[in-house]
């Protein structure tokens, strides 16, 4: 595992902005549903494999005090019932003696909130972690586990134990150009980096990441990774370097469609004008005077696409829409204003036109 460099502590790019908003405004949605009603668990976990040294150079928060300032200022807390324990490992000793620190600039926590700072290889912790519970034949509470390594080396089979679970969310971080390049050399025979790319994917199913495009081989990595993990649902963002090219993605899986819709929400918070890509060269501290509006034309197309093979249910548009990156009220606004246009017509619906009244979508012409 390459050892994260000490620079990356000394600056705060957008990346590690959106990075960062991105778990903070996932948690806010993510806690009342699994802590609160009917269906709220007495216990959720926060994992974060790589915790870091807690804080960057010019007083950002690292992702573990993010997370913990997020939970313990959420809305819903002084309702909350639950246990919230949060496990926080490092393996740099140096790192962790500062994560220990910062943690203990939030004084006493409330009773229903525990901190678990470790020392050590996540993966040993988290492997020790699945056989107990295998062996006891235990459930993991629901979890939430960020996965943030500086290198590509990621045991992927470990995270398809994690998901093996019950509602467990994995949000890992891919270190793509290297990867990428990793993958061509193994291709070309270089045999260290094949027998650790076996070894990070389980197999050799790698090297069916062939793609010509480099944004293209990515996808085929997310949806072997997918695959591979046991996941239903694989969302992610396009971290863009200087040259706009992918320096990395953050790489979002889910078994539960509640998931990926809001994972899909929280891109699109976080990047209003194409909810997929961030990039490193935009301000980290910008505010939007005038929010951007995506740029919906593709899904336009792809709308009138559907309805060129036959009539369609707004409600059914819907859901088809949740294996696409765009949200509902994206392809609320299409339909709309396609209707408007008179390029389609909607028929056996009572009162107003929109999406409860459910109606049948077809083309005018």
């Amino acid at each position: 595992m390459a050892k994260q460099p000490k620079k990356y502590w000394e600056e705060y790019s957008n990346l590690q902005r959106v990075k960062h908003e991105l778990i903070r405004n996932y948690l806010n949605g993510w806690l009342p549903k699994l802590t609160l009603g009917a269906y709220g668990s007495g216990r959720v976990l926060y994992f974060d494999t790589h915790a870091g040294r807690g804080t960057h150079a010019h007083g950002q928060l690292g992702s573990p005090l993010l997370a913990l300032k997020t939970i313990l200022e959420h809305r819903s807390f002084p309702s909350l019932k639950s246990e919230v324990k949060f496990f926080f490992i490092e393996n740099d000793a140096e790192n962790h003696a500062l994560l220990e620190k910062e943690l203990k600039t939030f004084g006493k926590l409330p009773d229903n909130v525990e901190v678990h700072c470790e020392h050590g290889d996540c993966f040993e912790v988290l492997r020790d972690l699945v056989e107990s519970l295998n062996e006891k034949g235990k459930q993991l509470a629901p979890s939430f586990v960020f996965c943030d390594p500086f290198g590509f080396t990621v045991p992927f089979s470990l995270l398809a134990e994690l998901m093996r679970f019950k509602r467990v969310e994995l949000f890992v971080n891919v270190i793509w150009r290297e990867l990428d390049m990793a993958i061509a050399q193994g291709r070309d025979g270089h045999a260290g980096l094949t027998k650790t790319l076996d070894s990070v994917f389980d197999g050799d199913d790698w090297k069916n990441i062939d793609a010509a495009d480099f944004d293209a081989r990515a996808e085929q990595c997310v949806q072997l990774l997918r695959k591979k993990i046991g996941a239903e649902w694989a969302t992610y963002i396009r971290m863009l370097g200087p040259n706009d090219t992918t320096r990395y993605f953050l790489l979002h899986l889910t078994n539960h469609d509640r998931g990926r819709e809001y994972m899909k929400e929280c891109m699109w918070k976080s990047c209003p004008e194409d909810g997929y890509y961030a990039r490193i060269k935009d301000n980290p501290r910008q505010q939007y005077l005038i929010k951007p509006e995506p740029d919906l034309s593709d899904l336009e197309s792809l709308v009138i696409k559907r309805l060129s093979v036959k009539d369609e249910r707004w409600q059914d548009l819907i859901e088809a829409m949740r294996e696409e990156i765009w949200l509902p009220k994206h392809l609320n606004e299409v339909v709309r204003a396609l209707r408007k246009e008179g390029a389609i017509e909607g028929k056996e619906y009572s009162s107003t036109f929109n999406p409860s009244n459910n109606p049948l979508l077809s083309l005018t012409k």
